[in-house]
């Protein structure tokens, strides 16, 4: 098969032990990104499969409808969720979508990386690092994360292993979710707060833990900001759609939260320094890498690169829309 890879920045997929998976298929890898409509189809005008690596590319309807089916693209392999490919579309050309869900492994990736935005911004390490790269020497106070309250908003895998690394550093664990997260967080033996606005109010750093859907979306808003401390720090590794628009500039700005640090952007890839989010100087950012280390990838093109091989031999796996695969057995027959 014809298989395209879409954003690996740093062409690292053929650096892995992994890509020897695909010996045999005929592998286009594109490391910069595009998304304007016309760049992308001339880009997969060929692929029978395309590879994603995580949200990068957003494929939809207008863009799929233009590619050339049967004998063209049939399959679109990825990890994870899929808020960014039209499922409904896929379905309707005949598009085989497979997705791992990984059930029960978190991104350990994503989990350390959230714990190292905490600690750079409670000891203000990007700000110490400035400092010394203009020639100066300390400049401002850290604060101390021991003894002091982590509120985990959403319990998932991610933000279960997230309140065990703070319990390693002895945190104290909050945690606020949808009940049955909670009720989950209680049967872990880890508190859960009375209710939404204590929870803002009275915890020393937060950081959020959930999928971007349209029940989510805007979930952390410009009140519940106002509420926390002004030495809290707001932590977002998710997804940047989970804070109400505009919001996190208003309250860092205003000084509620006093520190926040994030890795998720509305529009990525971020390439403006005159953001205004680029220019807080209360806010650590770094470029959504989360997921972004060796291992990580190992692990997840290894299952993104079974998927290819199981549908090259006639047997999808982790098939996101079944009902394309009966229309295919008759388009081969």
């Amino acid at each position: 098969m014809n298989i395209t890879v879409l954003d690996d920045y740093f062409d690292t997929l053929r650096t892995l032990p992994c890509f020897a998976k695909l010996d045999g298929h005929e592998v286009t890898v594109w490391n910069d990104h595009v998304d304007e409509p016309d760049a992308l189809v001339q880009r997969l005008s060929q692929a029978d499969a395309v590879v994603l690596i995580r949200e990068r590319t957003a494929l939809r309807a207008p863009v799929l409808e233009r590619l050339p089916r049967l004998p063209r693209l049939r399959l679109i392999s990825q990890r994870s969720v899929y808020p960014h490919i039209d499922v409904e579309a896929c379905t309707r050309l005949g598009i085989v979508l497979s997705s791992d869900q990984h059930a029960g492994t978190p991104s350990y990736a994503a989990a350390e990386l959230t714990w190292a935005l905490l600690l750079c911004a409670a000891r203000r390490i990007p700000q110490q690092m400035a400092s010394l790269q203009r020639g100066g020497w300390q400049t401002g106070v850290g604060s101390t994360l021991r003894g002091k309250t982590l509120g985990i908003y959403g319990y998932g895998r991610i933000g279960q292993a997230v309140a065990g690394y703070a319990e390693a550093f002895g945190m104290k664990v909050r945690v606020w979710a949808r009940p049955e997260s909670m009720a989950r967080a209680r049967a872990d033996g880890r508190e859960c707060a009375p209710d939404r606005e204590s929870f803002f109010g009275d915890c020393d750093a937060i950081s959020l833990h959930m999928r971007l859907v349209p029940a989510t979306r805007g979930i952390v808003r410009r009140e519940d900001l106002a509420r926390m401390k002004p030495d809290a720090i707001l932590v977002n590794t998710s997804r940047a759609g989970l804070i109400e628009p505009g919001a996190l500039v208003a309250a860092l700005q205003a000084g509620r939260p006093g520190m926040g640090a994030v890795d998720v952007y509305e529009t990525e890839p971020l390439v403006d320094p005159a953001d205004p989010l680029l220019q807080l100087p209360n806010l650590v950012c770094t470029p959504h890498i989360g997921y972004v280390t060796r291992e990580e990838y190992e692990l997840q093109f290894s299952d993104v690169f079974d998927q290819i091989v199981a549908f090259a031999r006639g047997q999808p796996s982790n098939v996101v829309n079944p009902e394309v695969l009966g229309r295919l057995k008759a388009g081969a027959g």
